[in-house]
């Protein structure tokens, strides 16, 4: 597949992460469903004609005003997202997946300040949710280090929470690799991604600094 028509898909797969991360993952941050990003992202990829449903990703990207992409940090976005019901804002660093070597529903990783129990939380993003009942198996590949994990589903569905281990994980070796390569397992068959880490351990440091309980 080469050409204008590769270029469209290309881009289209680049909206539809940008949009899972940017619109999906914010309000899900605060456990609320996302109704009009969700819709949105429904009647785009129901549309057969290929142009107009590039068109329709490429309106309904719009990265948040609070987005930010720390100087250093590669291509991770630094995220403060009001509490609509007020209190603490959330806060979390995010990136997308290579999508060269993604399947297109996995969207990316993203990794949010924890509570009093844990410094930080990790987090893959999906397009199509999970149940929210259901624990997936994860098995993530960070250079030589394997590991596996059940994993847990954060309402309305798109975000995936991983253990504590990999929040230790993150703080420590995956920092030294280049990227992720994350298989989630499902019903409809495995979900696979790879996620670069270049700039994570700035990314970090900027959010850990931001985090209110640091």
């Amino acid at each position: 597949m080469k050409g204008p028509v590769f270029s469209a898909i290309g881009t289209a797969l680049i909206c539809v992460s940008v949009m899972s991360l940017a619109g999906l993952t914010i309000s899900a941050a605060y456990g609320q469903e996302a109704p009009d990003v969700r819709a949105q992202l429904g009647r785009c990829r129901a549309i057969q004609d290929e142009s107009a449903r590039l068109r329709c990703y490429e309106d309904a990207t719009a990265p948040p005003a609070s987005a930010l992409t720390p100087p250093g940090h590669g291509s991770w976005r630094l995220v403060r997202t009001p509490n609509p019901a007020g209190g603490t804002d959330a806060i979390s660093i995010m990136q997308t997946a290579d999508l060269s070597r993604s399947d297109l529903d996995f969207a990316g990783l993203m990794v949010r300040c924890g509570d009093a129990t844990a410094a930080i939380q990790v987090l893959l993003v999906v397009v199509q949710p999970f149940h929210p009942r259901v624990h997936p198996r994860v098995r993530v590949s960070a250079g030589a280090i394997i590991t596996q994990f059940t994993a847990s589903i954060v309402p309305p569905g798109a975000l995936v929470l991983l253990p504590p281990e990999a929040s230790a994980l993150a703080m420590g070796p995956w920092q030294g690799a280049p990227e992720l390569s994350i298989e989630v397992g499902g019903d409809q068959g495995p979900l696979r991604g790879v996620v670069p880490l270049t700039g994570m351990s700035g990314a970090l440091h900027e959010l850990r600094s931001n985090c209110p309980t640091q």
